[in-house]
């Protein structure tokens, strides 16, 4: 919609991450205030039904959804690095409070909802003190196939969950396997044939709400195209269906008790906003009993980092388009705050959303002020519109999240990773029926523990070529690969990975092989082009390999020695030991094998 105004390059990442006023105000332009204002807007109005079904999901009242949704995305609008990224109550987030929570306390419960605030108070105070330390690194912790797999699972489990509130029927558990019991419970087989026990006024609703929000965006589609619309008013309109739907879906459930049959539709019920509670929530855990608190604290963990590496692919995503740099220490400090404001308000856990984001950017988003922009409209909707939010039908608000949630079912980066590298698969394999079968908790334990299992595992066995020089030039390739050259008496090997105590017998082995396979030779020379680092006990190993093969009349010569090694060399007065076989480039070893052969002749 502000598609006429041109790009400005945001001063982000180049400042403190502490650096108040920050970076974009002081890049902003008044041009740019139009674009804010609609973006602040229409993501404020997308907000309201976001809340209120993502509170539902993580078992909290509708409220603390709303809550949630006011200081996190004024702080992070502040604080964050990224001009596109939203921050509010998210799918994967509310499911993760939802399972560290419920074998606590039983949703519904007083303790229930300060133990949400609890999660985000912790949170938000974890990211800031990463923040503070800089550890804007972790984000790295967690690689893509994990983080893919952990979402497609947790979407799965999201959209299995829900069918209970879409058919009126109570919670289905935690695991995939205790939904699948669960829904078997009410689905019988007797000598009438199949029975099925639905709440027909829930069912109504939900099944409605669902096609029409599936529908909604063909439709939207087809007559953006025959009125002409352009894409950022069709993206926007389609996002902003769900709200017409639950319109449409009050306006059903208030007639349902008419029709014969009295049917009925659960609704949200009154939806209150006490000024002491937050307060009173606040107060409430410092009264939590120690093991409690422990309790919390892996929940804590995995949400601040989940929440992390998640908002910071999304607000990269944006970053790439415009040609910015996030700050990932500045996106902690943005999080932390946005979370410890939530908990603060009686909120719960707050991230990044994708969906949130797009529309934000399409609605002509050009600074974060928009967000600040999307706090002040939200507040205004909630004192005009609160009331009204009572009778809302629980099932129309599950078909949100079940459309909401099923676009993030996507298996073609498995299909990728399965093609690329099955080590890569099986970590997102591993995450995804970890979350699904166990745990979200045991999911992303058993997709870092593979990860790092298959690293450990390429480490541990070093790609390694015999080399010869390609013809008329100094340079040195695969023998397997290129025609090449080759000294008679000369062995050169080109090592593709740092030594250390987890691939060096590897190393010398394949060496000895290598020399034992080749007749006649005298000398080898070891490529270190791709070394950068030689831990102590791969020097060891190199050291006595040099006595070895010197006692059966071999020389070991050492090429493209990189600085820090070489540093490592000399600060142990190594350089002696291999005077005259050191060389800088494979071409200069060349040359001296080659002088010393005829000499020799």
């Amino acid at each position: 919609m502000s598609a006429d105004l041109p790009r400005r390059r945001l001063p982000v990442g180049q400042v403190s991450p502490w650096a108040f006023p920050p970076p974009w105000a002081q890049a902003w332009q008044r041009a740019w205030l139009p674009g804010d204002l609609t973006a602040g807007l229409v993501v404020a109005i997308m907000l309201v039904p976001q809340s209120l079904a993502y509170a539902m999901l993580a078992g909290l009242p509708p409220q603390v959804g709303l809550l949630a949704s006011l200081l996190p995305v004024l702080a992070y609008a502040v604080f964050g690095s990224s001009r596109a990224l939203s921050v509010g109550p998210a799918a994967i987030t509310s499911l993760m409070i939802w399972q560290a929570l419920t074998p606590l306390a039983l949703p519904g419960t007083a303790i229930y909802p300060v133990l949400a605030v609890a999660l985000a108070l912790g949170s938000g105070l974890l990211m800031l003190l990463m923040g503070r330390l800089r550890m804007g690194f972790l984000s790295q912790l967690l690689s893509r196939p994990v983080v893919q797999g952990f979402t497609v699972a947790s979407a799965m489990l999201i959209m299995v969950g829900q069918v209970a509130p879409l058919v009126g029927w109570p919670g289905l558990g935690q695991t995939v396997l205790d939904m699948v019991r669960s829904m078997g419970q009410h689905i019988s087989t007797d000598g009438a044939g199949l029975g099925v026990d639905l709440q027909t006024g829930d069912a109504l609703v939900g099944v409605a709400s669902l096609m029409a929000l599936w529908l909604g965006p063909w439709v939207i589609q087809t007559l953006s195209s025959k009125l002409k619309l352009s894409d950022d008013v069709a993206q926007i309109s389609a996002r902003l269906w769900p709200l017409v739907v639950l319109i449409g879906a009050s306006v059903l459930a208030f007639v349902l008790p008419t029709w014969p049959g009295h049917w009925h539709a659960m609704q949200v019920g009154a939806v209150t906003m006490e000024p002491g509670a937050a307060l009173r929530a606040m107060s409430s855990i410092a009264e939590l009993r120690a093991d409690v608190l422990a309790d919390l604290f892996m929940p804590v963990l995995l949400i601040s980092l989940v929440s992390f590496v998640s908002s910071v692919s999304v607000a990269q995503t944006f970053a790439l388009r415009h040609g910015e740099r996030i700050d990932a220490d500045r996106e902690l400090l943005g999080l932390g705050l946005a979370n410890v404001g939530s908990a603060v308000l009686g909120g719960r856990a707050v991230s990044g959303g994708l969906s949130r984001s797009v529309v934000n950017e399409a609605a002509g988003a050009r600074s974060p002020l928009a967000g600040v922009l999307t706090s002040v409209a939200l507040g205004g909707i909630l004192l005009v519109c609160l009331p009204l939010l009572a009778y809302l039908p629980k099932a129309a608000l599950a078909a949100v999240i079940i459309t909401a949630v099923s676009g993030l079912v996507q298996m073609r980066p498995l299909l990728d990773a399965w093609r690329y590298d099955r080590a890569d698969a099986w970590a997102f394999i591993s995450t995804g029926l970890g979350v699904l079968l166990i745990g979200f908790e045991a999911g992303i334990l058993l997709g870092i523990a593979w990860s790092l299992g298959a690293m450990v595992w390429r480490h541990s066995q070093p790609h390694m070529a015999e080399v010869g020089r390609v013809p008329g030039t100094e340079h040195f390739r695969n023998v397997q690969r290129h025609e090449v050259q080759q000294l008679d008496g000369v062995l050169m090997v080109r090592v593709d990975e740092s030594l250390d105590f987890t691939n060096i017998q590897r190393v010398e082995l394949a060496l000895c092989e290598r020399i034992h396979a080749r007749a006649g030779v005298e000398r080898i020379v070891l490529l270190l082009s791709a070394v950068n680092h030689i831990d102590h006990s791969a020097m060891q190993t190199l050291l006595e390999l040099d006595e070895a093969l010197a006692e059966q009349g071999l020389t070991l010569y050492f090429a493209e020695v990189k600085g820090p090694v070489m540093d490592r060399i000399e600060g142990c007065h190594l350089d002696g030991r291999f005077e005259g076989r050191i060389f800088m480039s494979a071409q200069h070893a060349w040359d001296a094998l080659v002088s010393i052969s005829r000499r020799k002749a």
